[in-house]
């Protein structure tokens, strides 16, 4: 009867709202990967779709990087928390061990008969020497890596490439710290569509014209959308009403200090953790002049413990072989730096306390620099989400026209 018709009205309006703005959400994030054919050139469509934030994840990731870079975190600033006498007492009992099979690699890669053939005492005290040795020269190599962390490392560069292989990370950033404006938008599209819903039904009462439901479909798909979108991220500032009884600000701008938790946790466990940082140092853009630094501290110390251990400079006859064989320890300890420092990875973290300077950091950014966070997301393409909301909306209001009847 008309009654099952009304009824369906409303009804239709608000399932449909929810699953399409669900849908849009779903369609912002995933699938990381292109899915289809005739992708058009440049953009993340054609006969299939990418989800928004992975096909434009070297822009997300830029922007990011940005944010952290210039209003959160100094690379120097952090560095200097790493303390390199700790960082050596930590690595000596590595080093120990490690130090004898290094020396003994190139010793037997230059000169494997002579070394073989030397007595033990001459070997032992070569070992000996490069283990006293050894604590200074880390810490040194510490502090000068500290003092020229600017020239060996590269921030920015490590960042973008973490985010642009992984564009699942920059999902989990933007999903974990916008959830809760994620589930507002999808719960309060389907408020929305209730409402129309019912308006349709006065209207659909009064007038009984078919073409009413895509022509309300469109602009409930349009305005649930566009609205949600509105109250999650305006007004920026803080607007007080009724002499301060009410205050507007955008949903996700109210929660920064939450958001700022989150984003700190996230960054620090799997951005920029010692774990992640140390290969990106050892294998970064910047990795040639950090190997020059290691080169000339290993070669001073090798200098070092062999100008009182004169056998050793007999042993590999002459300048030339004594060089290739200083560089040989250099790059032994370069191809163990990864194995090596891992040991101290749990000290390093908690020495730069990252979660928390990042989350007391964005806590403290003005509104306007905290909403860079996850409007990006969908401030360049938010037309499409909104776009396919009008579409979906012609489409389901042409279906209930056909089941209704006109």
């Amino acid at each position: 009867g008309y009654e099952g018709k009304y009824a369906s009205i409303p009804f239709v309006s608000t399932v449909f709202t929810y699953f399409h703005i669900w849908a849009a959400l779903y369609m912002t994030f995933y699938p990381l990967e292109y899915k289809g054919c005739l992708q058009i050139k440049d953009t993340n469509t054609g006969c299939g779709w990418q989800g928004i934030v992975p096909s434009k994840v070297d822009k997300m990731a830029t922007k990011a990087v940005h944010l952290m870079t210039t209003k959160l975190l100094s690379v120097a600033e952090v560095f200097e928390r790493i303390d390199p006498g700790m960082v050596t007492e930590e690595l000596d009992p590595i080093l120990q061990r490690t130090l004898e099979h290094i020396i003994h690699e190139a010793a037997m890669q230059e000169e494997p008969e002579l070394w073989a053939s030397l007595p033990h005492a001459v070997k032992n005290e070569v070992i000996l020497k490069a283990r006293e040795g050894a604590p200074p020269v880390i810490e040194a190599m510490m502090a000068d890596v500290k003092s020229n962390i600017k020239d060996v490392f590269d921030l920015t560069a490590m960042v973008v490439d973490t985010l642009t292989r992984k564009p699942d990370l920059l999902n989990l950033m933007f999903i974990r710290c916008g959830y809760m404006e994620l589930v507002f938008i999808r719960d309060c599209g389907a408020y929305m569509g209730a409402t129309f819903g019912f308006v349709q039904v006065i209207l659909w009462i009064r007038w009984y014209a078919g073409w009413m439901l895509p022509t309300f479909g469109l602009v409930v798909g349009l305005l649930t959308n566009w609205i949600a979108l509105k109250m999650i991220f305006e007004p920026v500032e803080p607007v007080s009403l009724f002499g301060g009884r009410l205050e507007l600000q955008g949903l996700f701008l109210k929660r920064q200090r939450e958001v700022s938790s989150e984003y700190g946790k996230i960054v620090a466990t799997n951005v920029l953790s010692t774990k992640y940082l140390i290969p990106a140092i050892i294998t970064g853009p910047c990795s040639d002049k950090l190997f020059e630094l290691i080169h000339r501290h290993v070669h001073a110390a090798c200098d070092n413990f062999t100008g009182v251990s004169r056998p050793v400079i007999k042993l590999f006859r002459g300048t030339e072989k004594y060089n290739r064989c200083k560089r040989k320890v250099g790059e032994r300890l370069i191809a163990s730096l990864s194995d090596t420092m891992r040991h101290v990875e749990r000290q390093m973290d908690t020495a730069m306390d990252l979660e928390n300077t990042l989350r007391e950091r964005m806590s403290a950014l003005p509104p306007t620099d905290f909403e860079e966070l996850l409007h990006p997301v969908f401030q360049e393409d938010e037309w499409k989400l909104i776009l396919m909301g009008g579409v979906l909306g012609v489409v389901v209001g042409m279906m209930q026209w056909y089941f209704l009847g006109s």
